[in-house]
């Protein structure tokens, strides 16, 4: 019979850093993965930002999260000789005088002033509708999600560490372990969304997001050296292109484009832009969002062989490489996981 330390059920955001970790810890892993087409990483804006932009507040753990992210992506890209990382300032455009008022107060008051920079004046920049000016946050910016995934997807391959088919619940053989001829330690999903029909860990209070997205092209914009957020957010892509999004949908878990989805992103583009573009593309996919918006780690209470790493939802690429770090210490040397992302937190939900 042949054995690995890990199996890993899933390759979008959380198993992939989970795999490099435990791959870098010198344990043997073994990846099941069949694309879903609703997974998130399809459409994901990859964006890392500390700053919760709706109240102006630094969003949970920031300090903790990003200088790891940073340092993290920066080492894989030299691993997998690609690069997917852009550190750029996130722009807040402010919806009126009060908005602008209550951010220079929190960033004065409330020590925000180390992730928020220059305010602008109003009709600083003739391609945007901003009225009342704008801060920029960082250090921010974004992940090239599925580059990041691709790359590490080849280097799994290659390792002979990733196998491209569906895992078969039925074949799995709890106490021992064991899925389809191969022992692991612990056999540990990653399943994004999909968690809610996993009949293991679907008594997890998972509140998945649809998302949908727009490419667009600018032709009288070549370039901007900012991702413009206000309601939505405009990543630039490079050659007049850019990418917008997202909507928030807990109702449809599918990658259907909605005509409604479109509306909606057209009508924040037209608050935010003031030159004419046109659509290039449009898409779909689901987050892996939870309910109280804190991640997923740790054991089956019930089974020891298995283990969840799931839940980043919208701030998968702040929060996941610490995380996932956090997680392969607890794996591989038993340190605890903090008590705010470990699934007993919700034990009640499976004895009830």
């Amino acid at each position: 019979m042949k054995s690995v330390d890990y199996i890993i059920v899933g390759q979008g955001l959380a198993g992939t850093f989970l795999a490099h970790d435990l791959l870098e810890k010198n344990q043997s892993v073994l990846i099941f993965d069949k694309p879903h087409p609703a997974m998130a990483s399809k459409v994901a804006a990859g964006l890392f930002n500390p700053v919760g932009v709706k109240r102006c507040i630094r969003s949970w753990k920031a300090d903790d999260f990003l200088p790891v992210a940073i340092e993290r992506y920066r080492f894989l890209e030299k691993k997998l000789r690609t690069t997917f990382l852009n550190i750029r300032p996130i722009f807040r455009l402010f919806a009126n005088e009060d908005n602008r008022k209550q951010w220079q107060v929190k960033c004065s008051n409330e020590g925000m002033d180390d992730f928020i920079g220059d305010f602008d004046p109003s009709n600083t920049y003739s391609y945007l509708k901003d009225d009342f000016g704008g801060a920029s946050i960082s250090p921010s910016g974004n992940l090239e999600v599925v580059k990041f995934l691709d790359a590490s997807r080849l280097f799994f391959k290659i390792n002979d560490c990733l196998l491209e088919e569906e895992f078969n619940f039925d074949l799995l053989e709890l106490n021992a372990g064991t899925y389809k001829g191969v022992q692991a330690k612990k056999i540990i999903f990653c399943e994004g969304f999909r968690a809610i029909y996993n009949p293991y860990f679907k008594y997890l209070p998972f509140s998945p997001t649809k998302g949908e997205v727009m490419t667009i092209r600018i032709p009288s914009l070549e370039k901007m050296d900012k991702i413009v957020s206000k309601g939505v957010y405009i990543i630039p892509l490079g050659n007049h292109f850019y990418r917008v999004g997202a909507t928030y949908n807990h109702h449809e878990l599918d990658d259907v484009v909605t005509s409604e989805g479109i509306a909606y992103l057209q009508e924040k583009i037209e608050q935010i832009l003031e030159e004419e573009y046109e659509i290039v593309s449009k898409k779909a996919g689901v987050r892996p969002t939870v309910r109280d918006r804190k991640p997923f780690l740790g054991l089956h209470p019930k089974y020891e062989k298995l283990a969840i790493f799931n839940g980043l939802g919208t701030r998968g690429v702040l929060q996941g490489p610490y995380l996932s770090a956090h997680f392969s210490n607890f794996l591989t040397t038993s340190k605890k996981i903090t008590q705010e992302s470990d699934i007993q937190r919700y034990i009640m939900f499976l004895e009830g």
